[in-house]
């Protein structure tokens, strides 16, 4: 019965848990943030989508991650196996103030339905001047190390109106022919989003973004008839509850 009844404790914690504000430790606190994104161009245009979730108190979280790109034409667009759609589950620890580190696993599929799995560990926080970083190393049941950099920043302009600089980066070990993936520094992407947030929950937004391949996965993406850069204008909505 003691088995029973601490199984019943830990599921009505969960059904009962809070969206976050003020935390404690003795408290359970949940958030949801979504982003959807049309990403407009003549060459290639396609739909992103990023999501993210997390359950936990002050020190401990469980996180999961769910992101997404496919091309106007309903494919899965690889980005030169970069990206995908791609699933995420971590277990994060607070370490010193603002930041988390995280481990877990993670599982992509990408165009004519390759997959790949493997582990991820890394690091999530506010560096100096209120730039969030997220950085996640892996590791793919093909052998592949990866980094992948995620960084951006919110310049308040007013009141409603808030500028998002972002960089995005991803650097493989060796190449992945089969997902256009290519060794060294793979990918690279800087942009801006210009959000109006009509409540603070809720932000329609525009922006632009360049996107450049490199190297090997260059080479891949080239010879599958994809362009190597992108200028592309960007029209999404970001929201979290």
């Amino acid at each position: 019965m003691r088995i029973i009844d601490r199984a019943c404790v830990a599921a009505a914690a969960v059904a009962f848990a809070t969206p976050a504000v003020a935390m404690d430790d003795q408290a359970t606190y949940w958030r949801f943030d979504g982003r959807a994104e049309k990403r407009i161009s003549n060459i290639a245009p396609a739909t992103e989508w990023a999501a993210s979730a997390w359950i936990g108190d002050d020190s401990t979280k469980l996180r999961l991650y769910n992101t997404g790109i496919v091309g106007d034409s309903g494919h899965i667009d690889n980005e030169g196996g970069t990206k995908g759609i791609d699933s995420r589950f971590f277990y994060s620890r607070l370490i010193a103030d603002f930041w988390d580190a995280k481990a877990g696993v993670s599982f992509t599929v990408f165009d004519e339905g390759v997959t790949r799995s493997g582990f991820v560990a890394g690091v999530e926080g506010l560096a100096p001047y209120g730039i969030h970083v997220d950085a996640v190393f892996g590791i793919s049941q093909t052998g592949v190390v990866s980094a992948r950099l995620d960084a951006s920043y919110d310049l308040v302009l007013s009141q409603k109106l808030i500028a998002q600089p972002y960089l995005e980066a991803m650097a493989a070990s060796q190449n992945d022919p089969a997902i256009q993936l290519g060794s060294g520094l793979s990918r690279f992407e800087v942009g801006l989003r210009l959000r109006y947030e009509i409540a603070k929950e809720f932000a329609p937004y525009i922006g632009v973004s360049f996107e450049q391949f490199t190297g090997n996965t260059a080479g891949f993406v080239a010879a599958a008839g994809e362009p190597t850069s992108l200028v592309r204008a960007l029209v999404g909505l970001k929201f979290w509850f």
